[in-house]
């Protein structure tokens, strides 16, 4: 199967000869850190290892930081960790969860531009609602 994965370019010679086929390839007990969250906490960062071979936790923290204040969007602070990630040849499965306690302040440019977009969504939306439903009571008559 390796052989065959190395053939088809899944993945690289260098990538197969770092694996232990010999131990369990999945486990099922949990790396579990306890960490008290106290008042200063900002963020909640999980990730699964895949983020965690090719980013250190030092670095995840501030790389988060910088998103937030940006842009303040977990999503997008997800994943542009995630691409830091896959851009430094990440190749195992990467989950990031970021719970975000609402202690950074983004940049008040960047929200307000954030708020525009969304209100101009939701009146192209409705418009268009509007526009269909005037266009199917014309067909219905």
């Amino acid at each position: 199967m390796l052989d065959n994965g190395v053939k088809n370019r899944f993945w690289t010679n260098h990538f197969v000869s770092r694996l232990d086929t010999a131990a369990d390839w999945i486990v099922a007990l949990p790396d579990v850190n306890v960490a008290n969250i106290n008042q200063d906490t900002e963020f909640i960062l999980l990730a699964s290892d895949g983020l965690w071979d090719t980013i250190k936790s030092a670095e995840a923290v501030k790389f988060v930081t910088n998103q937030l204040k940006q842009h303040g969007d977990v999503q997008l602070a997800c994943e542009a960790l995630a691409g830091a990630a896959l851009d430094r040849n990440g190749q195992d499965n990467i989950s990031i969860i970021i719970a975000d306690l609402g202690k950074i302040q983004c940049q008040e440019g960047f929200a307000k531009r954030q708020e525009l977009k969304e209100s101009i969504k939701q009146v192209l939306v409705t418009t268009c609602i509007v526009l269909l439903s005037i266009y199917m009571s014309q067909i219905a008559n």
